[in-house]
């Protein structure tokens, strides 16, 4: 059945108040990639954020969730200047990253702090 013009503007007045409730105003407090499905490790990774309000988004594929996504970006010219200087102009945040804890593991390793939780291991560096 086809949706007539009222259906459709509110379904899509649904999303528009959804994403405006969930996002706007919000502050990302944390930023990492993770296995998309621990029992099917060969899907990769994403990326993940978590705002001020310990909602967690994780960009997908599809709005079924049937693999990670990755998330592009648009900035202006005067933005990606700064992000130059910064190390960090890019345009797309990739699938594939290490997950947080394969993350944690290698600086861990690479600082030869291995046997030590991470809280332990960050601690040490950070007063050492």
């Amino acid at each position: 059945m086809k949706e007539n013009l009222k259906e459709r503007y509110e379904r899509t007045k649904y999303w528009y108040d959804a994403a405006k409730e969930l996002l706007e105003g919000r502050k990302i407090e944390a930023v990492w990639w993770q296995e998309w499905d621990a029992e099917y490790p060969s899907e990769g990774t994403g990326l993940v954020f978590m705002t001020d309000k310990d909602d967690v988004f994780f960009v997908g594929q599809d709005d079924e969730g049937n693999g990670p996504g990755a998330l592009h970006i648009g900035t202006s010219l005067e933005r990606e200047k700064e992000l130059k200087k910064k190390k960090a102009n890019v345009n797309c945040l990739p699938v594939g990253v290490e997950s947080n804890l394969s993350y944690r593991n290698m600086w861990k390793e690479m600082h030869g702090l291995n046997r030590m939780s991470w809280d332990e291991a960050a601690g040490v560096k950070k007063n050492g």
